[in-house]
């Protein structure tokens, strides 16, 4: 991941977002939900820890699933 590819996935997901308000009007006036509110946040992730694959938790909740 580079930084060219981080704003262009920023850039994106900005656009979709919009799209939705355009083809869902009435969601102008509510709060962003929480998952589209981290997925900005992802951005900031990628550029100051690196690739995701590097730091995401998904072995540690798979072995947490086996364990229950």
């Amino acid at each position: 991941m580079n930084l060219d590819r981080a704003a262009t996935y920023r850039n994106l997901l900005k656009k979709w977002v919009d799209g939705l308000y355009s083809v869902h009007p009435h969601t102008q006036t509510l709060k962003k939900r929480p998952n589209v509110h981290a997925a900005f946040h992802l951005y900031e992730f990628v550029i100051s820890f690196g690739p995701i694959m590097s730091w995401w938790c998904f072995p540690f909740e798979r072995l947490i699933g086996s364990l229950q």
